[in-house]
């Protein structure tokens, strides 16, 4: 049979009430999951300034200072390290930045790339003291080079020059990062590993000292991580930059009418090699060795 004009028009118009139903329907199912969105980020980010608020109140505890030893730094101050809390933090100790075949090197002369090589010596020691006091160990490896992230990263491969030098490896069980941005907290899930270990202060050492040291200092302090810069194993391409970023991490910390009672929080103490063995041989299993 035929079918009429009346019926096309009632069915047409079906089809356009469906339509605008299901339309509606999308609309108010994407408003609806934008609002839960929103409202899961309130709450994300208002848990997160509660936990800071905490943190902020733990670290202002004076027990907060009790430790297994203390180490001697810049301007007769002390850092408190215990083998349980403590942990040594290791930034980008690659052959692409110690080497002249490097992907970085190969950009300075000679004499920078073998100044910044001389770091590799202190920074094993530190590194074997660490491991004998029985501390948590981490490790950070950069695809970043200036303005330049590698791409060919998004799938890990680690090459040669990439990764760390013989002589700073990671032992099975120690902490491994690979970051994008300078500092090793922002792209990284570094603080998560570092909480679930019970760290609450950081000895950093390692490479560049302008660049991911100084970066990797601010990032822990602006999560409560107490930070002590161990100066002499750490590197950068000119000790003029290398100076310059310890003053700067130093400095607010030790000016007198300012924050000095924050002890590494601003944004961290300083001290030498030799004074952190000192007090590492005191802790964990260090001390009986």
């Amino acid at each position: 049979p035929a079918i009429s004009p009346r019926h096309d028009e009632r069915r047409a118009a079906g089809a356009m009430t469906t339509s605008t139903h299901v339309g509606a329907a999308l609309i108010a199912g994407c408003a609806a999951g934008w609002c839960l969105r929103e409202l899961w980020l309130r709450d994300a980010a208002r848990r997160e300034a509660e936990a800071m608020v905490r943190r902020g109140v733990e670290a202002a505890k004076p027990e907060a200072l009790i430790a297994e030893a203390q180490v001697a730094c810049f301007h007769d101050r002390e850092f408190p390290v215990s083998s349980s809390d403590t942990a040594l933090v290791l930034i980008d100790m690659q052959t692409d930045f110690l080497s002249k075949d490097g992907r970085l090197g190969k950009n300075y002369s000679d004499p920078r790339v073998k100044q910044l090589a001389a770091t590799e010596a202190k920074v094993a020691a530190l590194l074997a003291a660490a491991r004998r006091a029985g501390m948590t160990v981490a490790h950070s490896r950069s695809h970043r080079y200036g303005a330049d992230v590698r791409r060919d990263l998004c799938v890990p491969t680690i090459d040669p020059t990439y990764d760390l030098v013989e002589s700073c490896r990671p032992l099975p069980g120690e902490i491994v990062v690979d970051k994008w941005t300078f500092g090793a907290f922002a792209s990284t899930d570094l603080e998560t590993q570092l909480r679930r270990r019970g760290v609450r202060r950081i000895l950093l050492a390692g490479i560049l000292t302008n660049v991911c040291i100084m970066a990797t200092a601010v990032q822990a302090v602006d999560r409560f991580f107490r930070v002590c810069l161990v100066e002499d194993a750490c590197g950068a391409f000119d000790a003029r930059w290398h100076q310059h970023a310890v003053e700067l991490i130093n400095g607010p910390q030790t000016l007198k009418e300012n924050h000095h009672g924050s002890v590494g929080l601003y944004f961290g103490e300083v001290a030498k090699l030799s004074d952190v063995e000192t007090a590492l041989a005191k802790c964990g299993g260090g001390a009986a060795v």
